[in-house]
C-alpha cells in the first residue's frame, strides 16, 4: 500500500508492520456522511487501527457494501481497496459500510434529485485552516436561481498552490507546507467556484487543562488549535496512548475511559507534536446532595429574578467528591436560565420548566419542577434599632403571589435614604453612622421594592427632665456627648423600655390624668395608647418575642399587681392577685419565667413565677429587703438589697447564679435605687440617688463590672432616672 498525501500523518514506516487482519481494534472513514447527486461521485477512504492505536499499513483487505444499490453504488478501488468511489444512483439514503478484520464502520449517504438547471456552485468550506499533514473534506452542490438544489454535474478539483496544498478527485484537500493555497472546483456545465485554505505550523492543545472523568465513564477527548480559533481537531488523526492504564485508557479515536481513582497522563501525537492531558478520576460517587431539597412539589423562581440551586456528589462515607462532574440541564431556557458558574436560576419568562442535575453514577440524577412567577419582595427585618457604629445584614427574599417567602433574594439593588444616619453595601450590610431615623430599599431588576426602617439610638434609654418635665432621651455611654430627647411631650413620660427589634419603644405617660401605656417608635413617633383604665400602669417589659408586655398596675387605694397585654393592647389579662402587692416584673432572657417583688411574706422579697403567672415561688429571701429584679443574659438574676451598716442603709445590685449564693456588684458607697444590665452582661448603668440643699437628686452612674464607677453627664438641676439599655438585635 502507497502512502498517499492525504493520510502521510497516519503513516509511520516500520510502526506496524504486516499485521494480521484479526488484529484490527477501530476502522476509520474519511467523511461520516455525504449528499450525493444522481450520477455525481465521490471518494471516501478507510483507516485502519492496531490495538495500540497505531494505523496498519499492511496488506488487508477492505470490503465495502452498500445497504441499497439502487440509491448508492461502491466502486472499489482495484489496486487500493481502502479506496472507494460512491455512485449517485436514486434518491433516498442509504448506508455505506467498511469492513476490515472482523471491524466495520458505516457512513449514511443522501442522494436527492435537483430541482432545474444549476445556477449557483456552492463550496463547504470556502475558508480551511489546516496543519501540516492535515486534511479536510471539500463538498461541492448546486443550487437553482431560486435557491433551491439543482441538477448536479461533475466536478473537478485543482489546487493553484500544490506546494502549500493539495485536492483530491474527491475534494479532499491536505496541508503540505506553511503558506496559503487556492482551491478551484470546475464543473462541467461550466460554473466554478474558488475555496482559501491556510497551512500553518502551530501547536494543537486541548480544550480543558485537566480532563475530569468518572470511573466507568467514557468521553471524548476535545482536541483543538488555540491560534486558529479553537478550532476543533479529528481526534482520529492523533496516535494516543495512556500514560496509566490503571486509571484511565483511551481508544485510537481519543475517547478515555475513567478505570479508578487517581492521577494520571493521556498522550496524543499527530502533525509532529506531542501533547500531554493532565486526567483526574475521582472517587465513586454514590450520592447527591442537593438545595433546595428535592420534593414532589415545584420551586418557585420570580419572574427576571433569581434563586441559587446546588448540588455536590459524595462518597459512600459522605465526603465530597469535588472534582466528580456535575451536568445541568433546563428544559425549556426559554422559561429559565441556569448558570453552572454561580449557581443561580433566573426566571426569563411566566411558565413552568424543570432542571436536572446529573451526578457520575447510575441514578444519580435529581429533577425540579420550576415555575417561574410574577413574584414579589421580601426585606427583613422590617424595622430595627442600632446604635451609631453598629451593622445589621438585612435579609431579602422573593416572595409568591400571596406574599410567602420562596426563596433567597439575589441581584439586588439596595439604597439608603439618608447617608448621613446609616450606610449600606450592595450586599443589604447597613452601618449605623448618625442618630436618627433613615429607610434602608431594596429593588429588583423588574421593579419589586420593599424596604427597613432603620432607628439610630443611643443604646440607653432613660428619663430626663432636661426639658422641663419627664422626658424619654437616649445615651451613649462610649460617646458621652450624644444624649438625644426621644418625647417631647409637655406631660410625664417615664419608665421607658426599648422592645427586642431596638425600633418600638414602651412607656408610661400621664397625658391623659393618670400613667396609661403606650408604644412608639423608637424615636418617640406615632405613640399608641394601649390601656385605658383608672388606675396606674406602670414599669412596662417586653417579652423576648415582643408579642407582649409585662407591667404593673397600681388601682387607687389597692394592692399594685403584674398584668401582661398583647402589644397591640389587646388581650389584657392579670398575672397576680391577693391581698399582697406584686410590682416590678423582669422577664428572663428565654421568656419563660418572669421574676418579681412580691410582699407575701411581709417583707420585700423576690420571687419568680412562670410566663403565664403559674408557678409562683421565691427565688431569694432573707431578713432583708431585696427588690429590682433583672436578668442576665445567662440566666443569672440580680435585684437589690437594702443592707445595714450600723444606722445606714446601703442599697446594693448582687448577683445571685442558679444553685450559687449572692455576689455584690456596686459599692456600698452608690445608694442604687434602680439600674440595667448591658447586653454583654460587662457593665450596668446605675439609678444613684443623693441628697443635697436641694432635695434628693437622681442621677445615672456607668459601672463596668470590676471596675470604677463614672458619673455620667448630667445638667444642673437635672433628675436622671429609670436606665434601660436596648436589648441585642435578634430575628
Amino acid at each position: 500500500m502507497r502512502c498517499r498525501a492525504f493520510i502521510l500523518a497516519f503513516c509511520v514506516a516500520g510502526a506496524a508492520g504486516n499485521l494480521p487482519a484479526q488484529q484490527v481494534a477501530t476502522v476509520q472513514l474519511s467523511a461520516e456522511a455525504a449528499t450525493l447527486g444522481i450520477g455525481t461521485r465521490q471518494a471516501v477512504y478507510a483507516t485502519a487501527t492496531d490495538p495500540r492505536g497505531t494505523t496498519i499499513v499492511g496488506d488487508i483487505e477492505f470490503r465495502w457494501v452498500s445497504t441499497d444499490p439502487n440509491v448508492v453504488r461502491v466502486e472499489v478501488d482495484p489496486v487500493q481497496s481502502d479506496l472507494a468511489t460512491l455512485v449517485g444512483v436514486g434518491e433516498g439514503v442509504a448506508q455505506v459500510r467498511v469492513t476490515v478484520g472482523g471491524r466495520s464502520e458505516s457512513m449514511a449517504i443522501r442522494v436527492q434529485r435537483g430541482s432545474g438547471p444549476a445556477a449557483v456552485l456552492v463550496i463547504e468550506p470556502t475558508n480551511v485552516q489546516l496543519l501540516h499533514g492535515e486534511n479536510r473534506q471539500l463538498t461541492a452542490s448546486f443550487l437553482t436561481d431560486s435557491g433551491t438544489p439543482a441538477m448536479p454535474a461533475a466536478v473537478r478539483w485543482t489546487s493553484l498552490n500544490p506546494s502549500v496544498a493539495t485536492v483530491s478527485d474527491g475534494g479532499i484537500v491536505t496541508g503540505l507546507s506553511e503558506g496559503q493555497a487556492v482551491l478551484q472546483a470546475r464543473a462541467t456545465t461550466g460554473l466554478q467556484r474558488t475555496a482559501t485554505v491556510t497551512v500553518a505550523s502551530v501547536p494543537f492543545g486541548f480544550a480543558a487543562p485537566i480532563l475530569a472523568l468518572s470511573p466507568g465513564v467514557e468521553t471524548s477527548v476535545a482536541v483543538v488549535v488555540p491560534s486558529q480559533g479553537n478550532r476543533p481537531l479529528n481526534n482520529a488523526a492523533l496516535n494516543w496512548r495512556s500514560f496509566d492504564e490503571r486509571i484511565v485508557t483511551v481508544t485510537p479515536l481519543g475517547v478515555a475511559r475513567g478505570v479508578t481513582a487517581g492521577r494520571t497522563t493521556i498522550i496524543a501525537e499527530g502533525y509532529g507534536q506531542r501533547r500531554e492531558l493532565a486526567v483526574a478520576v475521582h472517587r465513586p460517587v454514590a450520592e447527591l446532595e442537593v438545595t433546595p431539597p428535592y420534593s414532589r412539589g415545584a420551586v418557585a423562581v420570580p419572574l427576571q429574578g433569581t434563586i441559587r440551586v446546588t448540588a455536590r456528589s459524595l462518597a459512600a462515607d459522605g465526603t465530597p467528591v469535588p472534582d466528580a462532574p456535575i451536568i445541568w440541564q433546563v428544559a425549556d431556557s426559554t422559561v429559565a436560565a441556569f448558570d453552572t458558574a454561580s449557581g443561580r436560576l433566573s426566571g426569563r419568562t411566566l411558565g413552568r420548566t424543570s432542571l436536572v442535575a446529573r451526578a457520575a453514577g447510575p441514578g444519580l440524577e435529581v429533577t425540579w419542577t420550576i415555575d417561574v412567577i410574577a413574584g414579589g419582595l421580601l426585606v427583613e427585618p422590617h424595622r430595627a434599632g442600632l446604635g451609631v457604629g453598629d451593622t445589621l445584614a438585612l435579609a431579602a427574599r422573593f416572595t409568591d403571589e400571596q406574599g410567602r417567602p420562596i426563596a433567597r433574594a439575589a441581584d439586588l439593588t439596595w439604597t439608603t435614604l439618608d447617608a448621613n444616619v446609616a450606610t449600606v453595601t450592595g450586599g443589604g450590610t447597613v452601618t449605623a453612622v448618625g442618630v436618627g431615623r433613615v429607610t434602608i430599599v431594596a429593588s429588583t431588576q423588574w421593579g419589586r421594592v420593599d424596604s427597613s426602617v432603620v432607628f439610630v439610638q443611643g443604646p440607653v434609654l432613660f428619663t430626663s427632665t432636661r426639658s422641663g418635665s419627664f422626658d424619654l432621651f437616649t445615651l451613649d455611654p462610649d460617646a458621652l456627648g450624644r444624649v438625644t430627647q426621644v418625647t417631647r411631650e409637655s406631660s410625664n413620660e417615664t419608665m421607658g423600655a426599648f422592645a427586642p427589634d431596638g425600633a418600638h419603644l414602651a412607656y408610661v405617660s400621664d397625658r391623659d390624668g393618670n400613667f396609661e401605656l403606650y408604644v412608639a417608635d423608637a424615636d418617640g413617633e406615632s405613640p399608641r395608647r394601649l390601656t385605658t383604665t383608672p388606675a396606674s400602669e406602670l414599669t412596662p417589659r417586653w417579652t423576648p418575642d415582643g408579642r407582649r408586655l409585662v407591667y404593673v398596675v397600681q388601682a387607687t387605694g389597692g394592692r399594685a399587681q403584674i398584668w401582661s397585654v398583647n402589644a397591640d393592647g389587646s388581650a389584657a389579662r392579670a398575672l397576680t392577685s391577693g391581698d399582697a402587692a406584686n410590682f416590678e416584673p423582669a422577664v428572663s432572657p428565654d421568656g419563660q419565667r418572669i421574676a418579681f417583688t412580691s410582699t407575701r411574706d411581709g417583707n420585700y422579697e423576690i420571687y419568680v413565677m412562670d410566663a403565664d403567672g403559674g408557678n409562683q415561688q421565691p427565688a431569694y429571701r432573707s431578713p432583708l429587703k431585696e427588690s429590682r429584679a433583672a436578668w442576665f443574659s445567662d440566666g443569672d438574676l440580680a435585684f437589690i438589697q437594702e443592707r445595714v451598716d450600723g444606722r445606714r442603709i446601703q442599697p446594693v445590685v448582687v448577683r445571685l447564679p442558679t444553685g450559687g449564693s449572692i455576689t455584690p456588684i456596686s459599692p456600698p458607697s452608690l445608694a442604687v435605687t434602680d439600674y440595667t444590665i448591658a447586653p454583654a452582661g460587662n457593665r450596668l448603668v446605675l439609678e444613684v440617688s443623693t441628697l443635697d440643699d436641694t432635695g434628693q437628686q437622681r442621677r445615672l452612674v456607668l459601672l463596668p463590672l470590676g471596675g470604677e464607677p463614672m458619673d455620667l453627664p448630667r445638667q444642673p438641676g437635672e433628675q436622671q432616672a429609670s436606665p434601660a439599655y436596648r436589648p441585642p438585635l435578634t430575628r
